[in-house]
C-alpha cells in the first residue's frame, strides 16, 4: 500500500511531505493503494496517479526472469540504478520515479539504514545455518522463516520499509494487504509469530529496529479475524468409533495372507489401536523392542528418512517410555511375528520396508491409511502417479494417524477413576513429562465410558445445577 501523507489539489496534482509504507506488489493496479486528497481516501492505480501529473512513458517488462524499465516510444531499456529488477514492484517503482522526476516535488530520497527485507533475509539465513550433521534441530523448522520471507513479507511489506519503521501502522498494513489478498488467519498467526522473534532476535544481534511490535497479538486486529470458528481456531481432531476401527481391522486382516499392502495396514492400524503412537515412532520400532517375556514395548526412538533415518531420540525426554502390554497385545505381536517370520524373515524391523532394509516409509504409512479409509466411505482421495494420496474431502484431513492418538489419551483421561488410573501413569503413557500437556491437549472429550456412566454424570450434573426447578415450572400447567 503507497500512503502519501498530503496531497494538495488546486489546477494540477502534485506531492508534498510524502513517504512510503508498504505496498502489494505484482499488480500494475494497486487496489490497497490509497491517496490523501483534499482530506479523504481515494483508490488510484499507478497508471492512474501518472495519467494524472503527466503523459506515461515508460513500461514495466519481464527479461531473463526479471524486470526492465522501457521506452514506449522508443522500446529502448532504460538504464536505472538497480536494473534489472528481481521484483515487478521495485521495477514500477523505478518508473515511478523517472515519470516524476520532472513534477514540482520528487519523491523522497531513502534515508539511509537496513531496511527490513533485507534484515529479514540476513536473520532467516542464520536460522538455515545453524543446521549442521551432529545437532538435532529439524530442517523444515529452520527454513520456516526463509518460506515466510519469500511467500509473505516480500509481497506485503514495501522493499525500502526500513527496519527502524516497522510499527503499529505497518504491521496492520502488511496484515490487511495479506488477508485481503486471501491470506488464511491461521498463517498470518504464524507469520506475526514470526516477525516477533524475529524483532527480538534483531535487538539481540545489536540491529537497530524498533521493538514496538514485540508484544503485538494479532486478536488486536479485528479487520483479519474470521468470522468462522473453523478458520480460527486449531481444527478439533475426529476420533474413529470402535466399531468402525474393528471394521477396518478385520477386513484387512482377513486379506493379509494375499496382500502384503492388507498385512501392513493390519498391522499400522492394530500398533495405532492399541498404542497411540505418533508416526515417527511407529516406524521407528525394531524386533528388539518389543519384549514379550516381560511384556513391555520400549518405544525408543524415531525414524524420520529426511534426517538420515533411524535417530535416538523422541520429541521429548518423556516420549522416550516403557509401554506394558496386555494379553491382546502379546497376542497380536505373536500372531505378526509369526507373519514377518515368514514373509521379512532377515528385518530388524516390525514394520520392514517393502524395499531396502528399512521400515515403511511416513509416505507410505500415510497413503495406506487415507487408502483404507476411503474404502470405508471416511475419505474422497486421488492417488498419484508418485505414491502420494490428495485428500480430496475428509472429516480426517489433517491427522490420519492422530485420531488414535486422541482416542487413546482422551480414553485413558475419561476413564481415571474407573480404572484408578493416577496422573502419572496417564501422562508416561502418552508420552509426556507433565500431565497438565496431555489434559491440556486430550482432556476436552469424553471418549470410552459407558451409557450408565454418562447418566450418571448427568444426573450429578443436573443435581448441582438443581435443574430440577425447570420440571416444577413445567408441571405446574
Amino acid at each position: 500500500m503507497l500512503l502519501f501523507s498530503k496531497i494538495v489539489s488546486e489546477n494540477s496534482l502534485f506531492l508534498k511531505n510524502f513517504h512510503f509504507y508498504s505496498l502489494t506488489p505484482n499488480s500494475e493496479t494497486l487496489t490497497a493503494s490509497y491517496i490523501r486528497a483534499n482530506y479523504s481516501w481515494k483508490v488510484i492505480s499507478w497508471s492512474y496517479w501518472i495519467s494524472m501529473t503527466k503523459t506515461k512513458n515508460y513500461r514495466v517488462t519481464p527479461k531473463n526472469n526479471k524486470w526492465i524499465i522501457q521506452s514506449i516510444e522508443t522500446r529502448k531499456t532504460i538504464s536505472v540504478d538497480g536494473a534489472p529488477f528481481k521484483l515487478k514492484s521495485d521495477a514500477e517503482q523505478a518508473m515511478f520515479n523517472l515519470e516524476l522526476s520532472g513534477s514540482a516535488t520528487p519523491i523522497k530520497k531513502d534515508p539511509g539504514g537496513v531496511t527490513f527485507h533485507d534484515a529479514f533475509q540476513k536473520f532467516a539465513q542464520a536460522k538455515l545455518d545453524l543446521k549442521n550433521s551432529k545437532n538435532r534441530i529439524n530442517q523444515t523448522s529452520l527454513s520456516r522463516y526463509q518460506r515466510e520471507f519469500d511467500l509473505r513479507i516480500s509481497k506485503y511489506i514495501f522493499p525500502t520499509l526500513l527496519l527502524t519503521e516497522f510499527k503499529l501502522q505497518q504491521m496492520e498494513q502488511f496484515l490487511k494487504a495479506a488477508f485481503d489478498d486471501g491470506v488464511p488467519f491461521k498463517t498470518l498467526r504464524n507469520s506475526v509469530k514470526d516477525i516477533r522473534h524475529f524483532i527480538r532476535k534483531a535487538n539481540m544481534y545489536g540491529w537497530d529496529v524498533c521493538r514496538d511490535m514485540e508484544t503485538f497479538k494479532i486478536y488486536d486486529y479485528p479487520y483479519v479475524i474470521p468470522k468462522d470458528d473453523d478458520l480460527l481456531f486449531r481444527k478439533e481432531t475426529k476420533i474413529l468409533d470402535d466399531n468402525l476401527c474393528m471394521v477396518m481391522i478385520n477386513t484387512n486382516y482377513e486379506q493379509m495372507w494375499n496382500d502384503t499392502n492388507a498385512a501392513n495396514r493390519f498391522a499400522i492400524l492394530c500398533l495405532l489401536f492399541i498404542f497411540g503412537l505418533r508416526a515417527s515412532e511407529l516406524a521407528a520400532i525394531k524386533r528388539s523392542n518389543v519384549d514379550l517375556n516381560n511384556k513391555i514395548l520400549k518405544i525408543q526412538g524415531v525414524y524420520i528418512q529426511a534426517e538420515g533415518g533411524y535417530l535416538n531420540r523422541t520429541k521429548n525426554r518423556g516420549s522416550k517410555r516403557d509401554i506394558p502390554l496386555d494379553d491382546d497385545a502379546v497376542r497380536f505381536f505373536e500372531m505378526w511375528f509369526e507373519y514377518l517370520d515368514k514373509n521379512h524373515k532377515y528385518s530388524n524391523w516390525v514394520l520392514p520396508g517393502l524395499r531396502g532394509d528399512g521400515p515403511l516409509s511416513y509416505k507410505y504409512i500415510n497413503a495406506q491409511i487415507w487408502k483404507n479409509y476411503a474404502e470405508h466411505g471416511l475419505a474422497e482421495i486421488v492417488c498419484r502417479r508418485d505414491g502420494h494420496v490428495k485428500i480430496l474431502s475428509s472429516s480426517l484431513k489433517g491427522s490420519p494417524t492422530k485420531t488414535f492418538r486422541h482416542k487413546l489419551c482422551s480414553t485413558l483421561i475419561s476413564n481415571m477413576q474407573k480404572y484408578n488410573l493416577d496422573p502419572n501413569q496417564v501422562k508416561a503413557r502418552a508420552g509426556h513429562l507433565k500431565y497438565e500437556t496431555t489434559a491440556e491437549i486430550y482432556g476436552n472429550k469424553l471418549v470410552g465410558i459407558s451409557k450408565s456412566d454418562q447418566d450418571k454424570l448427568a444426573k450429578a450434573t443436573g443435581k448441582a445445577l438443581n435443574t430440577n426447578l425447570i420440571s416444577q415450572v413445567i408441571t405446574k400447567k
